[in-house]
Formats: structure tokens, sequence, C-alpha cells
């Protein structure tokens, strides 16, 4: 049964959210449906012109889960309005990434996730979280033939060997995703929850104690998991939109550890305590899936 989850579409749209590489778990399934597992809830999501519509399996209302795992308390249509006043390039690219805001991803998906993340593309990605979960996720349930599975646990990303992971083609990425696994097992899955209690440069700093882990991949976590909306993770597309669009005196220049926190502090200058979040649109609109919009 198909339920209205009341949110229009310019607070969110699922063409957009779902598939600019914040979580990788959603396909399409049919014209303006997604299908994807959070928690252990496989959710199908329906985007009309007014509205979301949900059903899930279990067939639980599930509202509470999306409106958290949206975070659809934070009104999105006024940020979009400010950041068109203090950025022309932000106005350009606006109305072609209506409703695009950032999701609140549980942290152990997003950290594994992102540890795939290092000189890869968002298929691929997608790819490489999908044989994950087949290979070490709890199984759900079936749906229209397709298998859908939980997110591995860590003591089951820990237990896994580097040269399964390297044959699922995880490539040097398997040593780090079992090495931060096994490392994470030692601290305790509450070490990294606590995390979203404490300030974000805290919590980044922390992350990057981790295998694998450096600034980027600790801002993606702080950014789509951790409730650090000013984290801005500095990819190569958003060093490219730096340079071209902002900070071109950084022509020529290698992204080292004080130039990276400068694109971050120039980002969060111009756009408050958002700045994650605009800078995800501004990302989105650099990926090769969305060209065509703008």
């Amino acid at each position: 049964m198909w339920r209205s989850l009341e949110v229009p579409p310019e607070e969110l749209r699922c063409d957009v959210a779902l598939v600019c590489g914040q979580s990788f778990r959603w396909k399409p399934v049919a014209e303006n449906e997604w299908r994807g597992v959070i928690g252990s809830c496989v959710v199908t999501l329906c985007q009309s012109a007014q509205d979301i519509l949900y059903r899930s399996i279990p067939d639980d209302d599930v509202a509470p889960l999306l409106r958290d795992y949206f975070q659809l308390h934070i009104p999105l249509a006024p940020l979009y309005r400010r950041w068109c006043e203090v950025d022309t390039r932000f106005a350009t690219v606006a109305a072609a990434f209506p409703g695009l805001r950032v999701l609140r991803t549980d942290p152990v998906e997003c950290l594994f996730s992102f540890l795939c993340s290092s000189a890869n593309n968002i298929p691929r990605i997608t790819r490489m979280i999908d044989a994950l979960c087949r290979r070490y996720g709890e199984k759900l349930v079936e749906v229209d033939g397709i298998t859908y599975h939980r997110f591995p646990t860590v003591s089951a990303l820990a237990s896994a060997s580097e040269q399964e992971l390297f044959a699922l083609g995880f490539g040097y990425r398997a040593r780090l995703l079992v090495q931060a696994a096994r490392e994470l097992g030692e601290r305790g899955e509450e070490w990294l929850y606590r995390l979203r209690d404490v300030p974000y440069e805290e919590a980044h700093q922390e992350l990057t104690t981790l295998p694998g882990v450096g600034h980027k991949i600790a801002d993606c976590v702080c950014l789509f998991s951790l409730d650090k909306p000013q984290a801005i993770p500095v990819d190569t597309h958003v060093w490219q939109i730096a340079r071209r669009d902002y900070l071109p005196e950084l022509q020529g220049r290698s992204l080292t550890e004080k130039v990276y926190r400068q694109v971050g502090d120039f980002f969060r200058a111009r756009f408050g305590a958002y700045a994650g979040w605009a800078h995800n649109v501004l990302f989105a609109a650099e990926l090769p899936a969305f060209r065509h919009r703008v």
C-alpha cells in the first residue's frame, strides 16, 4: 500500500537525492520509482508531481524512519533562497536541482561505503556495495526477483579476508576495509555513533585515525551520517569547482592539507552553517549523469 510522505518537490526530489553519491543502495525500479534498503526495511519510493509516496517490507509505517533519513525537519527551500542570494553559481544551477537534500545514513554503512570511493565513480561504487551486501549482509527479502540484504555488520566485515574482497573487485581497498573493520570492532561501534554528539572538528579528526580514512572520506562521513552540515568533502569535482568558480589563485596548486582546509573554509564562509548541503548541489551539477540538466 502506498502512503504519502507529505513532502513537496522543492523539499525532496528522489531523482537527484538518491543517486548523486550520498548513498549507493537505491536503484530505479520503474518510472519515478526507486527501491533501497534502510536498516532492515526494503523501501520503495515514488516521486509524484506533488509528493513522495512510499511503501515498505515489512509493511510498516516507516514515515518516522524516512523523515529522519531525509532530515525533513530541516526546511530546504529557505536555504536554497539564501544560497541563491549570496552566490551566482549556485543561483545558476539551483533550478535544475530542486529538492536535493543531504541524507542521514547509518554511520557504519556510510564509513565503509566511502572507503570504497577512493579513485572511483558512483556506478562502480554501487556495484561494489551490492557485492559487499550480497556476500556479507543478512538476507532480508526477495522483491521482483531481486534479493535485498542488510548492510554488513562490522563483525562480518572484520571477519572477511582480503582475498575474498579482492576477488569481489575491491582492489587495494580490500586491505583498508578489513583493517578499518577490525579497528572499529576493537573500539566498538558506539565510538563511531558517539561522534554525532561532538563538534565537527573533533569528529573529523577522530575519523582520520581509522585505517584508510583521509580528510575527504572523513568529511563524507561527517556530512552524510554524523550530523555535521558544515563538512565539505573536497574530491576531484569540488577541487575543480573551487579553482574554476571561486578560488582561481589555487590554479596550479596541489591539494595539500592546508589547501584542503582553505577550500572548506571558503565554502563555510560563503554558504553558512549548512555549507555542506549547498556544496552537494554544486557537486551534483558536475556529475556526468546530471550535466544535461545545467
